[in-house]
């Protein structure tokens, strides 16, 4: 195991004790496709050049067939009443009422739909994996816990697990997905999954696993796993075809899942999780490039603000102000006007290596291009909490934290060794009155120390590991079986499931505690990347070293 420095882990730390991240994502998924064969059948075609014109509407990256769109994903949702505008809760949450979000339909023939019909065969016998669906506990103590993070003893499906964990294969890329009624979907399972997020169907109690597709040559896309409130599989679609490198993205303060081709012409899609609108090119790709991820402030709902991180040697963070966004669609906040802006960096001596200095936002594509060449190159991670951006240099090991308010920043390094490769697509995990998991339980919570869960990107062990409050590290659980890169983590609304998949092998895993509680901890999607280095001796206090 490769070792880190502990230059890093103040940041981290503080990140830790800042509280609950607020998300206010809460929705589920459904995909529309009308192909038989298990390979998805996306349209052939090179990435779009820069003279196509802008795509709208239904026109690319969504199937022509509409009826069997109304086949896959049911019959038209009605259109949302009018609202009143989103505010906030005490601890800056974002609430939206009811109405208007866009969840699935709760209707288990419309996810049937699509399906290989159920046969009258005898389910199967009861396997060891305990049922995730509500339940009360008298009294949960210390005592009582299973799930002991980064003591490896647990092997499984090629996985190295910590004690306390299973697990099971979901999906495969290429293979059609195995259903809980022994059917299988009726479309294979897309190759090259990456970025990925969790939706919750609150009214069946169930949610959706939705994950892009990094294929070339118009084979990637969106697609979703769809589990009922038990977290088993009851389907899978396609939600979005016909794109290139979809590599990640993020949810929306309204609940649907933003989809960003990485390639020179890419493109920046708003996805429905429930499959019932098509995808749509947002106004934030006006000027095309190599997008990574999706971030939001809206603590100004009058001029909502979305941020777009572009992998390239020349790509500047963009900036997209809404002008007239209509809350009560707020779908098309994303596809209307607004003021597209990029950032310019500047170090308080004029040094790249400077820990602090100023910003400013330009219209000017090609100076802050030029900015972006000389202080923050190929940026992938990118967060928002509340007034401050955090945005990640993969190639100058840089941690960047804006202020949004006062337009200062300071460069954190991450330059030092954590395992073996580069830890990379944090996500959130967040645990507060919004989440099924503090309703749900009837008990004396356990006072486990929360955990900062993050993937891996690259070595030759990969796998999922955490950060405590007090900086030790683990790995939750590795594998050196199914390539490099694990992409795509992600948990369930009550938090008892981990998601996450290999991208070279195409496969998606399931992760449950024995002990059936939920993961306590939160994340921060920020790809967080680190350069080998032996030396040093922080990552040395914990971690699976603690267990040898």
């Amino acid at each position: 195991m490769k070792t880190s420095s502990s230059y890093c882990l103040p940041v981290l730390a503080l990140l830790l004790n800042r509280g609950q991240l607020a998300d206010a994502s809460k929705s589920s998924e459904n995909v529309n496709n009308n192909d038989t064969n298990p390979r998805m059948e996306y349209a052939n075609g090179n990435p779009k050049s820069k003279t196509t014109s802008k795509i709208k509407g239904t026109e690319s990256g969504h199937l022509e067939d509409q009826r069997e769109l109304q086949y896959s994903a049911g019959p038209p949702r009605k259109q949302p009443a009018a609202q009143t505008p989103p505010t906030t809760n005490s601890k800056g949450d974002l609430i939206i009422p009811h109405e208007a979000k866009w969840p699935l339909s709760t209707s288990t023939t419309t996810w049937e739909q699509g399906m290989l019909s159920p046969t009258e065969a005898p389910s199967e016998t009861p396997s060891e994996m305990p049922s995730f669906s509500p339940t009360k506990i008298a009294s949960a103590t210390l005592a009582g816990l299973s799930y002991i993070p980064g003591k490896l003893n647990n092997y499984q499906n090629g996985l190295l697990l910590s004690e306390g964990l299973q697990s099971r294969i979901i999906a495969t890329s290429m293979e059609k997905v195995e259903l809980a009624d022994g059917t299988y979907s009726r479309f294979g399972f897309h190759d090259s999954p990456d970025g990925a997020a969790v939706f919750a169907d609150p009214e069946s109690g169930g949610w959706s696993y939705v994950s892009n597709s990094e294929r070339e040559n118009g084979d990637g896309g969106v697609g979703a796993i769809v589990f009922n409130a038990d977290g088993e599989v009851v389907g899978y679609k396609h939600l979005q075809v016909g794109t290139s490198y979809n590599c990640s993205g993020g949810k929306t303060p309204w609940d649907t899942w933003v989809s960003c081709e990485e390639h020179d012409y890419g493109r920046i899609w708003q996805v429905d999780p429930t499959g019932l609108r098509p995808p749509e090119e947002t106004s934030m790709s006006a000027t095309l490039g190599k997008f990574e991820s999706f971030a939001y402030d809206i603590r100004n709902f009058d001029k909502p603000q979305f941020f777009v991180t572009e992998d390239n040697t020349y790509g500047a963070l963009r900036r997209f102000t809404a002008s007239n966004p209509n809350w009560d669609d707020p779908w098309s906040i994303l596809h209307g006007e607004g003021v597209l802006e990029y950032l310019v960096l500047l170090p308080s001596t004029g040094d790249r290596w400077d820990e602090e200095g100023t910003y400013y936002w330009t219209d000017d594509l090609d100076a802050a291009k030029s900015n972006a060449r000389s202080f923050y190159m190929h940026t992938e991670g990118l967060d928002v909490y509340h007034n401050e951006l955090f945005l990640a240099s993969k190639v100058q090991y840089s941690l960047f934290i804006l202020d949004l308010d006062s337009d200062t920043y300071k460069r954190f390094p991450t330059d030092v060794g954590l395992f073996d490769g580069q830890p990379d697509q944090m996500k959130r995990l967040i645990r507060d009155g919004n989440v099924e998991t503090s309703s749900t339980f009837d008990v004396n919570e356990p006072e486990e120390e929360p955990l900062l869960y993050f993937c891996e990107e690259l070595g030759d062990s990969q796998g999922i590991h955490a950060r405590d409050a007090n900086n030790w590290y683990y790995t939750i659980l590795e594998s050196s079986e199914y390539g490099r890169e694990t992409t795509g983590l992600a948990f369930s609304p009550d938090g008892k499931h981990m998601y996450f998949s290999f991208q070279w092998a195409g496969v998606i895993f399931d992760i449950w505690r024995d002990d059936g509680l939920p993961f306590y901890g939160k994340t921060l999607d920020v790809h967080y990347h680190h350069r080998p280095d032996e030396n040093d001796e922080a990552a040395t206090r914990g971690g699976r070293d603690m267990w040898s």
